[in-house]
């Protein structure tokens, strides 16, 4: 559990979505974190992904100089994935919902931003650890460059986090 504690911003970025989305359905919620202002509510979530985004950073720098294990990486990689699960299908649930109507249909669109921006965090640190195992052969070139690009595409980048977890264990 303290492996994963510099990558607790990363983690809870998609579940701080879900906290406005919360937030917005909640008026005592809304009026005393937000005063009653989306544009706050957004400017902090940009603020904790601006924290997230430079603890990824950080930690793939930290994981591509110190050489740390492939197996470690991949086994943080899944488990960052694996945890965000139930915060992506609240937002995917009130994406479909917004979708309804016309008048909500801009709240989908930025959930879409939102939900890329999130998956951007989790991929610094897949890419990371496709890096590791491709530096120890445990993965091919073809390989790496394939699984690097997933650890960016929606849904994917479990299965492709699944996939390089099983390969480094053997």
């Amino acid at each position: 559990m303290r492996k994963l504690l510099p990558y607790l911003f990363i983690i809870l970025f998609p579940y701080a979505i879900g906290f406005l989305l919360c937030a917005l359905l909640h008026p005592p919620l809304m009026k005393y974190l937000f005063q009653n202002n989306i544009y706050l509510g957004l400017f902090f979530l940009c603020l904790f992904w601006l924290l997230a985004l430079l603890s990824a950073v950080t930690a793939c720098i930290h994981h591509l100089a110190c050489r740390r294990d492939a197996a470690e990486l991949a086994r943080i990689n899944l488990l960052i994935k694996l945890v965000q699960i139930p915060a992506y299908l609240f937002i995917f649930a009130a994406g479909l919902v917004c979708m309804l109507t016309i008048f909500t249909i801009g709240i989908s669109f930025l959930l879409m931003i939102l939900d890329g921006a999130s998956i951007l965090l989790s991929g610094f640190v897949g890419i990371s650890a496709v890096k590791r195992s491709h530096a120890q052969g445990l993965i091919s070139t073809a390989e790496m460059v394939l699984h690097g690009i997933l650890q960016f595409v929606f849904c994917a980048d479990i299965f492709s986090a699944i996939f390089l977890f099983r390969k480094t264990k053997q």
